[in-house]
């Protein structure tokens, strides 16, 4: 990126929120488009929030796409599945 150039929520088509229960655990999903300021880059991206497992911390996890020649939707597809496919590591069995 350039001088004076940053990344922003796109205004248009405006992000939207909903709330989800997957695999036990209860998040808020953000999807958007991202855009950089004074450039011409932009892409979809997809947000997740959660509580951690101790209830004490929020976890944000984002996957932003840039991809200008190719259609999104495949890759953006990709890129979900990690936010969903992880898991919280087992203490018990990383002690062993």
């Amino acid at each position: 990126m350039f001088e004076n150039t940053y990344m922003t929520t796109g205004e248009y088509p405006a992000p939207y929120i909903e709330y989800m229960k997957y695999r036990g655990r209860d998040f808020a999903q953000v999807r958007g488009w991202w855009e950089v300021e004074n450039d011409y880059m932009a892409g979809p991206f997809v947000s997740q929030a959660f509580y951690s497992p101790d209830g004490k911390e929020i976890i944000v996890a984002e996957a932003f796409l840039y991809a200008p020649k190719y259609d999104k939707r495949q890759y953006l597809r990709q890129v979900e599945s990690l936010l969903y496919s992880w898991e919280w590591a087992d203490k018990d069995k990383a002690k062993k």
